[in-house]
C-alpha cells in the first residue's frame, strides 16, 4: 500500500510540473444511483493538473429509498479531449471511491428495532461531457459505474464555475 501511495505521489509532482496555470472549478449535481433507486445531490472539485488531465473529488449525499440512506466519497481522474472551438469536452474518468450507507431502523426476528452502517471500497469508470457556457460557467453530464460490493451505476447533471 505504502508503494502505491509513494507511486501516485510521485506521478502527481512530476505531472504538476509540466502543468500550465492549475485552473480549479466547482461543480454541483443532481443525480440518480440505479441500484438502490434513489436521487442524490452532490459536489465535486476539479483541478487541471495539465492541460488533459485533472483530478476530481466528490461527495454525494443520497437520498433515503427503502430506509437506506448514502454518502459517497470519490477521487477520479479526467482525462480531457476538447473539441474543436472549446465549446465541448469529452472524458473517461477512473478512481476509486467509498460508499458509505445507513440502514434505517427495521424490526429483526425477536422484534427488536436494528440499524447499521455499511462502508465498502468501490473502483469507479465512467464518463462526461461538458459544454461550455462561457469563460467561467459550465454544464455537465457524467454516468459513473462504481464496482464493489453493491456495484451501481450514477448519472449526474449538473452545473459549474471555474474560478
Amino acid at each position: 500500500m505504502k508503494k502505491f501511495l509513494f507511486l501516485i505521489a510521485f506521478i502527481a509532482t512530476t505531472l504538476g510540473a509540466s502543468a500550465q496555470t492549475g485552473d480549479f472549478s466547482v461543480l454541483g449535481n443532481l443525480g440518480y444511483q440505479t441500484s438502490y433507486e434513489r436521487f442524490t445531490l452532490g459536489v465535486q472539485g476539479r483541478y487541471n493538473i495539465t492541460d488533459k488531465i485533472r483530478i476530481a473529488p466528490d461527495v454525494m449525499f443520497f437520498f433515503p429509498h427503502d430506509k437506506v440512506t448514502g454518502l459517497d466519497v470519490n477521487i477520479n481522474a479526467h482525462y480531457v479531449f476538447n473539441f474543436p472551438g472549446e465549446r465541448f469536452s469529452v472524458y473517461p474518468l477512473a478512481g476509486i471511491g467509498m460508499q458509505n450507507n445507513f440502514y434505517g431502523k427495521d424490526s429483526d426476528s425477536n422484534g427488536k428495532d436494528k440499524s447499521y452502517t455499511s462502508t465498502k471500497f468501490a473502483f469507479n469508470i465512467g464518463a462526461g461531457i461538458t459544454y461550455n457556457l462561457g469563460t467561467r460557467n459550465y454544464l455537465n453530464a457524467e454516468l459513473k459505474f462504481q464496482f464493489a460490493d453493491d456495484d451501481s451505476a450514477v448519472i449526474l447533471l449538473g452545473y459549474g464555475f471555474r474560478f
